[in-house]
């Protein structure tokens, strides 16, 4: 833990103690695995959990802040292995209803490839299971939302403290000396530490800007989909002290992430696709002696592989051009802007200092 002062404390605290009843209430759906929306939310609220252990990890001490994230980053695997998997069974389910009535030679193959993501899908419960066991025994998501808890509580007791003693004190002085602290979660400090952050997260996203030169760098598209996912968690993190100004920037964060994201979905589809075609092609030989049955699955598979890569240039497109929407709209200029605007900051006295916070000591 380093020094940070009680706004920023009182900040990530309510932020990690709400994502974590958050995930809390997604556990036993999550388990059940009966709607597959549990398993989202429940991804998502480890997510932004993994996000805010990140930013806020000088608020916590270093030994138990690096283990809850090495759980909580086991959580999001799994639960994102579950998620994934899901997605692709509800497309192929669209997909295959959608099929015209004459299609019926394309069937075969897409019914076999729904098998094998069913089956896939039904290996990888256990394990979600089995880490949502290891949080429990470990007592992960107790422990931070106890700590994360009780150090709000001190945060707001410091901050009560602070106004019963500006109450008690009739001089100008005295008033000065406290007015610091009577900010809730927006404080100098914090606006400071926000602006960093999303400038970082700006750094990251802007360095993959280059992948859109190119439909063929899909490695370049999934890390700027990543980048466009932190820069969003980040957002939204300190939307919260920049009292929803940031809103916009959200909304067009989620918009990208999701067209990078759909993008991604077509080259997993076609990498599982090659590996689908080489495991049904090695079953057959073991327990027909040839891939010559493979023939009456071929066709819906290679008609699958067709929409998904028009799929794909079509999701290109769509991401080069809403990218350039961003900068003629002054998307960028705008958001810095608005983490520019010290005049939104509450103004700390000159020669005072903010009384000290529940993390402002060095351990």
């Amino acid at each position: 833990m380093t020094v940070v002062d009680t706004a920023y404390q009182l900040l990530s605290c309510r932020y990690i103690e709400g994502q974590v009843k958050a995930l809390k209430r997604q556990v036993r759906g999550a388990r059940l695995a009966r709607d597959i929306e549990y398993v989202h939310q429940a991804r998502v609220a480890s997510r932004r959990l993994r996000a805010a252990l990140r930013m806020f990890a000088d608020c916590f001490p270093a030994g138990k802040v690096g283990r809850w994230r090495m759980q909580i980053r086991r959580l999001t695997r799994r639960l994102g292995a579950a998620r994934d998997t899901d997605v692709q069974i509800e497309f192929l389910k669209k997909f295959i209803s959608d099929l015209p009535a004459k299609s019926k030679k394309l069937r075969p193959g897409l019914r076999r490839l729904m098998l094998r993501l069913k089956q896939r899908r039904q290996a990888i419960q256990p394990k979600v299971v089995k880490v949502f066991d290891r949080l429990e025994e470990k007592q992960i998501l107790a422990e931070i939302g106890a700590f994360s808890a009780e150090h709000a509580r001190l945060g707001e007791a410091s901050r009560s403290r602070a106004e019963t003693a500006e109450k008690k004190n009739k001089t100008n002085s005295a008033r000065s000396a406290v007015s610091a602290v009577r900010i809730g979660i927006r404080s100098q400090f914090v606006f400071q530490k926000a602006q960093e952050h999303i400038k970082d997260r700006l750094v990251g996203l802007f360095s993959f800007e280059h992948s859109l030169d190119d439909p063929r760098d899909s490695k370049g598209h999934h890390q700027m989909r990543i980048a466009a996912k932190r820069l969003r968690y980040t957002l939204e993190i300190c939307n919260l002290p920049f009292e929803n100004r940031l809103n916009e920037h959200i909304e067009g964060m989620k918009r990208l992430q999701s067209l990078l994201g759909k993008l991604h979905d077509c080259n997993v589809w076609l990498d599982d696709i090659k590996v689908f075609s080489s495991d049904e092609k090695a079953r057959m030989v073991e327990y027909l002696g040839s891939v010559r049955a493979f023939k009456r699955l071929k066709r819906g598979i290679d008609y699958l592989v067709r929409q998904r890569r028009k799929d794909r240039q079509m999701l290109f497109e769509q991401n080069v051009q809403y990218w350039k929407q961003l900068a003629e709209q002054g998307f960028w200029s705008k958001l810095n802007s608005i983490i520019q605007n010290r005049s939104a900051e509450p103004r700390t006295p000159s020669g005072t200092e903010q009384e000290a916070g529940p993390c402002e000591q060095k351990h």
